[in-house]
């Protein structure tokens, strides 16, 4: 039987993946270490702001997934065909999110680059 382990919590069997929207402590700094390591800040900020999103867009999204994934989350966007959107219940959070200090506070130099 697999044991998991993070937080102050104890699964038995696989992981479940939780959902980022939820409030919790790290939330934010979580959202950072995602949007830095992926360098999705524009593609996520174009995706609330209602523009079209270009082809060079679609990768740092779904690395920011693949992040996500790998940190014991859901994933932060949706892909249907060619339109990806930001999962239910996210764009009220990243609104937030892109305004707190934890965001302002960063060093953008500190942001992965392709």
């Amino acid at each position: 039987m697999n044991r998991e382990q993070r937080d102050s919590e104890t699964t038995f069997g696989p992981l479940q993946l939780k959902n980022l929207w939820e409030p919790h402590i790290l939330r934010d700094f979580e959202l950072r270490v995602i949007m830095q390591m992926a360098d999705c800040e524009g593609a996520v900020c174009r995706l609330l702001a209602g523009e079209p999103l270009g082809p060079s867009d679609r990768a740092p999204l779904e690395v920011a997934n693949h992040v996500a994934k790998t940190k014991g989350f859901r994933p932060l966007f949706v892909a249907s065909g060619q339109e990806l959107r930001i999962s239910d219940g996210g764009e009220t959070v990243l609104l937030g999110f892109f305004e707190s200090d934890v965001w302002s506070g960063r060093n953008p130099r500190q942001t992965r680059r392709a």
